[in-house]
């Protein structure tokens, strides 16, 4: 039996649903870019060319709008492939490029878990530690030969993360030397280094 068809949603849905992702999409370079605190609800309405009255419509404030973004990021993340010790060190490496993450104005959607600011915590700490937690699991998906103690997979995985999120950090803070321009070659090999003393396996 054929499923029915979807009833054909009206113009003002579409637009309301146009609405919100322009929204989305303007604050979520503003917060990875800028942070929570300098980012303002009248430069990502004027961004997404909208009338700031319709953030607190769609998100009902900043803060609904930031935890909307943090959610959105974190499925970002989760969409990404379950990398391995040698694709961690490329992607590591292809994040680095200045043209990565256009959607994010060129950083990391990880930043906007990592970065406080003035927010609600109590209604966007939540999802941001879920966010991270989340990575981490997929770093212990990156074990070669997990330990027998789960306590001692999980500090590697956390280990791994730090370094993730310790390179990702320093880009957006000192987007310059060594890091960024470092050969791309000595880059990879002392990755594969770090990587394959945590995780095992052959990352070089």
């Amino acid at each position: 039996m054929s499923p029915k068809p979807e009833p054909a949603r009206s113009g003002r849905a579409r637009d309301a649903e146009a609405t919100r992702a322009a929204l989305l999409r303007a604050a979520r370079r503003r917060f990875a870019v800028l942070g929570y605190d300098r980012t303002t609800t009248r430069d990502i309405a004027s961004d997404a060319g909208v009338n700031v009255s319709l953030i607190a419509r769609y998100f009902g404030s900043k803060d609904g709008l930031f935890a909307a973004v943090v959610a959105d990021s974190s499925q970002v993340l989760d969409d990404q492939p379950v990398p391995t010790p040698e694709s961690l060190v490329e992607s590591i490496i292809a994040n680095l490029a200045p043209d990565a993450w256009p959607e994010f104005g060129h950083e990391h959607p990880l930043l906007l878990l990592l970065r406080g600011g003035g927010i609600d915590e109590e209604r966007v700490g939540g999802l941001r530690q879920e966010g991270l937690m989340a990575s981490i699991d997929r770093m212990e998906q990156v074990l070669v030969d997990p330990p027998a103690d789960p306590a001692t997979a999980r500090l590697r995985a956390e280990l791994l993360f730090a370094l993730l999120s310790g390179v990702t950090l320093l880009r957006s803070l000192i987007p310059g030397e060594p890091l960024v321009s470092a050969d791309p070659d000595v880059l990879r090999a002392e990755l594969g280094r770090l990587i394959r003393a945590i995780a095992g396996g052959d990352a070089g």
